[in-house]
């Protein structure tokens, strides 16, 4: 559902969440401001503990023989690390216990090591790296709140690193369809709040998401909080399947995980400039370095895109929809002792819409005008998000703790009469939502130390969180409204709802895994969460020259609670290839209808998720191919959908039940030297086994059983191909590239009831350019054969995909 449908009576009502007393938000606020500052003095002073340290001396040689300098040695799940000096030598000081250690270097495949660390002789390390191009890189996730090798992790998960995002030229989220598996983005029409993930068909219909987006370790609320613009990006983990016990409310698809570039001791920066058609201008600015030598780190990233109008409006006979955009991250880190790590971040997004939600009532007129819109009403939407958040990690002797506290603040709203929504010349129907968000949440964990040899590795911890809302959605009828409606001779007339309201919950959680033996490992978990929501709203009727006519002001409140678990058996094979069998379920909040005349229908419940996956993970060749093969079976309950049961008044109801069972590859490859290969497929079979929805043909409740889900294609694939050359014996290591992209989706649906669908497309995309250590000049084109699609669709409103799109990029680093 699009957030402007939810405001226009005749088509469907939404709730959403509002502002509490700012007392509660400002007491709860000092309190735990105070616990932190209490918890850092108890810490220090009950934990900052001599142990007994050993020396580790490493030497850091390519396949060759020849020294890497430079090299970035990392302890995971730990503040220390070092870099190597120019013989490739590096020193580490390292208490007795396991460890595993990151090593990556310019050039060179990224590596693990696992050693242990006891009260022997001193050791002696040497790790050949080998070149990139002849080995793949192992990949770090923090998939369960730990750092740890993706290929050692029992689940579906797809990471993306700052190469990968480069090289797919990803800078929104809607570039993210079929990146990974069975996931699927809309391209809703707007830059503001385009955060719609589907993932094995699992997607949100109401204001909550169905995949949690978290950013930097915060979870961001709803579809528009989550920033939707890439700016420094570290890595994107995609994880599939609910993932309820960990992540909490809305893991009920998925997670997108995303991380920004975090700040060390070497120096770094890049100026990023692109040029395109449609006046396409995206300019971008990073910087790290440290502040003070291995304690005080700084960075800082900019990033300014403009675009003009790719829509025409007859009416103005000028460009429609152009945007622009500027976005902000900053990161301070700080390690005040060896066991002691805080990191303070901060994000800032303004987006700017001349033209947003371009969309025409039907399929047919959306491809015999392509591109094209005929409005009298030109909107400018506009929105801000300022994003921050304090994390702080105690990594100790007998356990590590980590605290995340947040603060989100965002405002959505128009200027003028907002979106045009009888999409035609006519002064009929428009809305214009103005809605403001002030959400806190605090996390805290205790988990195992880093380096415990013990057989029982653990998690727990607690979570909570406020949220208020301020809404006002005035819906404007026009004088042409009574030709879409006879009867509404009053018209013109303003009809505006105005709601404030809070939610707040907590959940406590916790995870833990046995292993049974060196190569069986068990898993157990389990989630408790309880919601309480609440919601003051009124009515105003404006009609010139009369005063205003308030309704009675309406007072909703439920509580929600559910309980999510998570089961997981895995058995390492060999060294490099894991087999494993899952469990998990997900959740996603319940709300409230204000609109219902029934009280036993103002709450709607909580949807449920229930997955069962077996997968197979392998790394084969000599590190040359990754391979991972997945299975699942995905029970969807209590599904939350917006119908009208009587015809007339639209609500969210929990009507549907789908079931959905599909297979998943991923593989990567680098058949000769400088050739890389990436693909992902995906197929699955996602039906309803109920679907209670009105029906405007038979006039009455019909159940739609057998009808698939909107938005989930039952085949799709990724294909990427990229060969790089070095020309030897350069001076400043000149290289040259040149890539292809090959992207399917099978046929998706629009609506429940399933007249309304796309057909199957492929979209091709092209990169090529060169690079030297400091710089890099590349030629990319997107939608080649300028493939018309629609991206978006409901039952009366159609949006095409991005047309052809081309440029280039010019990259100075250091």
């Amino acid at each position: 559902m699009c957030r402007h449908e939810q405001f226009v009576s005749v088509v469907c009502k939404q709730h959403y969440l509002t502002f509490g007393t700012d007392s509660y938000f400002v007491i709860l606020t000092m309190l735990l401001s105070d616990l932190m500052k209490l918890l850092y003095t108890i810490f220090i002073l009950l934990f900052s503990i001599t142990t007994f340290a050993q020396t580790l001396d490493g030497t850091i040689k390519t396949q060759s023989g020849e020294p890497v300098p430079l090299a970035n040695i990392s302890v995971l799940n730990s503040t220390k690390g070092t870099t190597s000096d120019k013989q490739g030598r590096f020193t580490l000081i390292l208490a007795e216990g396991n460890y595993q250690l990151s090593i990556s270097a310019i050039g060179f495949a990224t590596q693990f090591k696992n050693l242990t660390i006891t009260n022997n002789a001193p050791i002696n390390l040497m790790i050949r790296l080998q070149v990139a191009s002849q080995q793949l890189n192992e990949v770090m996730v923090t998939a369960d709140n730990k750092q740890q090798d993706v290929q050692k992790v029992p689940a579906a998960i797809t990471v993306l690193g700052a190469k990968q995002i480069r090289d797919y030229r990803l800078w929104d989220i809607t570039n993210l369809t079929a990146i990974a598996p069975n996931l699927f983005t809309v391209e809703h029409g707007n830059s503001t709040s385009s955060n719609f993930f589907n993932i094995r068909g699992v997607m949100g219909f109401s204001n909550e998401q169905a995949v949690a987006t978290y950013v930097d370790g915060v979870y961001q609320f709803d579809y528009f909080s989550a920033p939707p613009l890439f700016n420094d990006i570290q890595s994107i983990e995609i994880l599939r399947g609910p993932q309820g016990t960990l992540y909490g409310r809305n893991a009920f698809g998925g997670v997108v995980n995303i991380t920004t570039k975090q700040p060390g001791n070497t120096p770094s920066g890049y100026f990023e400039a692109t040029f395109g058609n449609y006046g396409q201008q995206r300019y971008t600015a990073s910087l790290s370095s440290p502040i003070v030598a291995n304690k005080l780190f700084a960075s800082g990233s900019f990033t300014y895109n403009h675009r003009g109008s790719i829509y025409y409006n007859e009416f103005t006979k000028s460009g429609f929809d152009r945007r622009e955009d500027y976005s902000g991250n900053f990161n301070l880190r700080y390690l005040p002792s060896a066991n002691w790590s805080l990191a303070l971040n901060a994000k800032l997004e303004n987006d700017n819409d001349r033209g947003s939600f371009p969309w025409l009532g039907s399929i047919e007129e959306v491809f015999a005008k392509p591109y094209q819109v005929n409005t009298n009403n030109t909107n400018v939407e506009r929105r801000k998000n300022f994003n921050t958040s304090l994390a702080a990690n105690y990594y100790g002797k007998h356990f590590n703790f980590t605290s995340v506290s947040s603060y989100i603040d965002w405002h959505a709203y128009y200027e003028g009469k907002g979106v045009d929504y009888d999409f035609t010349p006519l002064d009929a129907l428009s809305t214009a939502p103005d809605q403001r968000q002030h959400i806190f949440s605090q996390e805290i964990r205790f988990a195992s130390p880093s380096a415990s040899q013990s057989q029982l590795k653990w998690v727990a911890g607690a979570y909570g969180f406020t949220q208020n809302t301020h809404m006002n959605a005035p819906t404007f009828f026009g004088p042409d409204y009574v030709l879409l409606d006879p009867k509404a001779t009053n018209a013109p007339f303003t009809s505006t709802s105005l709601s404030r309201g809070n939610n707040k919950g907590y959940a406590f959680f916790g995870q833990a895994t046995y292993a049974i033996t060196d190569k069986l490992d068990f898993t157990a978990g389990i989630r408790y969460d309880h919601e309480t929501r609440s919601l003051n709203q009124y009515t105003d009727y404006e009609k010139d020259p009369d005063p205003v006519v308030s309704s009675p002001k309406q007072y909703y409140k439920a509580d929600f609670n559910a309980v999510t678990p998570k089961f997981v058996l895995s058995y390492k094979l060999k060294d490099n290839m894991l087999l494993y069998g899952s469990y998990a379920r997900g959740f996603r909040a319940g709300g409230l209808n204000t609109n219902a005349t029934d009280p036993a229908q103002v709450p709607y419940q909580p949807e449920h998720s229930d997955n069962y996956e077996i997968g197979w993970k392998n790394m084969l060749w000599n590190n040359k191919m990754k391979l991972n093969l997945t299975a699942f079976y995905l029970e969807q309950h209590n599904q939350q959908i917006s119908t009208a049961m009587d015809g007339i008044n639209a609500l969210i109801l929990n009507v549907g039940e789908m079931h959905n069972k599909g297979v998943e590859l991923e593989l990567t490859v680098l058949p000769v030297k400088g050739l890389q290969i990436d693909w992902n497929a995906s197929y699955s079979h996602a039906r309803y086994t109920s679907l209670l929805l009105y029906s405007a043909d038979a006039g009455a409740v019909v159940d739609f059983k057998g009808n698939k889900p909107i938005n989930t294609p039952p085949v799709s694939s990724m294909l990427a191909a990229q060969y790089s050359y070095d020309f030897a014996g350069s001076k400043h290591n000149l290289s040259a590239f040149i890539r292809g992209e090959y992207r399917y989706l099978g046929s998706y649906e629009f609506d429940f009831i399933n007249d309304k669908n796309q057909s199957a497309y492929s979209l091709f995309n092209s990169k090529a350019g060169i690079s030297t250590i400091h710089f890099e000049l590349n030629f990319w084109a997107r939608n080649i054969t300028d493939k018309k699609y629609i991206a978006y669709g409901s039952f009366n409103s159609f949006l095409l995909g991005s047309p052809r799109t081309y440029g280039t990029t010019l990259i100075a680093k250091f």
